[in-house]
């Protein structure tokens, strides 16, 4: 065990306890357990295991993360994804992470977790479909100095989630599918290293022009957003735009606007029709052609349509 680096027991669905084990586990850097939906606890001979980097133990039976584990300064990707599908009827709702740091005030028990500014070397957080809602998430959050990706996909949010804001650092983050109906201004404005945004399947219907302040997003995910109507104008950084089964949408205010665009590498519309009766997809795709005629850059643009123009053969 002294020389062990890697244990994946990854959707072992009849395994009931992780076992405390002999020896030391000094060399362990990543352990998986996730889809492990019958395991409840965690051994504390873990905590043996000071050099631990990555930690999974989505979908398990597991209610409250072990205090030994934010006494690991070495993690840098923890993930307590939740689960949806027939296995997550075999256990009971899982629930939030955060709701026992935002205890330790009133609950003794909680009072012995140490705080998240603890995880220092943290850089991927991994918190999806956990039924967290926007004060579950701490101010502490903005501790997490070296976090650079954040999943929070599947949870019940209205907007971004006002403590996030002070992830200076944060390049990555997801929202899919969490009934977001607005972005919120003031929370936009925090996350200035942002460069990707994943927020298919919310409930906006517009998107603030506050979207613009993200000036390093490089690419923007807005795929199945069926409420959405409008977009504004873009950051000019923005390489990859999904805006797929978009049904409602009509407008997005710098497709028609070459200059805006000559970075885009990559528009794609897939069933948005109503988008592609006030833009015709050939005029825009016409325009980026003469855009890059000096040029060997790439760009893509899909959308709805049933013609190829006689002006297309023509291109060199």
């Amino acid at each position: 065990m002294k020389s062990l680096e890697t244990l994946i027991l990854s959707g072992c669905s009849s395994l009931i306890r992780f076992p405390e084990i002999d020896g030391k586990m000094e060399r362990l850097k990543t352990l998986d357990l996730s889809g492990c939906y019958r395991v409840e606890s965690l051994s504390d001979n873990l905590q043996q295991a000071k050099f631990l980097e990555e930690l999974d133990w989505s979908e398990t039976t597991i209610t409250e993360p072990p205090s030994f584990i934010f006494k690991l300064k070495n993690i840098k990707i923890l993930s307590f994804n939740g689960c949806k599908g027939p296995s997550s009827k075999l256990r009971p709702n899982l629930p939030s992470l955060f709701k026992v740091f935002q205890g330790r005030r009133t609950n003794p028990m909680a009072r012995m977790l140490p705080l998240l500014s603890c995880l220092s070397s943290l850089r991927e957080l991994k918190l999806r479909d956990c039924n967290l809602c926007e004060g579950d998430i701490p101010s502490d959050i903005s501790c997490l100095s070296s976090l650079t990706d954040l999943d929070l996909s599947g949870n019940n949010f209205i907007s971004i989630p006002a403590s996030l804001t002070g992830l200076s650092k944060l390049e990555s983050l997801e929202l899919s599918n969490c009934n977001m109906c607005t972005l919120g201004e003031a929370d936009i404005h925090g996350l200035s290293s942002l460069r990707y945004l994943y927020l298919r399947g919310n409930n906006f219907i517009t998107i603030p022009l506050a979207l613009t302040q993200l000036s390093r997003l490089d690419s923007l995910q807005l795929s199945s957003c069926m409420k959405l109507k409008s977009l504004p104008e873009l950051p000019t950084s923005i390489k990859d735009m999904r805006i797929d089964d978009c049904a409602s949408l009509k407008v997005v205010a710098s497709l028609s606007n070459v200059s805006n665009l000559v970075d885009l590498d990559f528009i794609r519309a897939i069933n948005c029709f109503k988008l592609a009766e006030n833009i015709k997809a050939l005029t825009l795709l016409k325009r980026h052609l003469k855009g890059f005629a000096n040029s060997r850059k790439k760009f893509e643009v899909i959308m709805p349509g049933s013609e190829i123009p006689d002006w297309f053969s023509q291109q060199k």
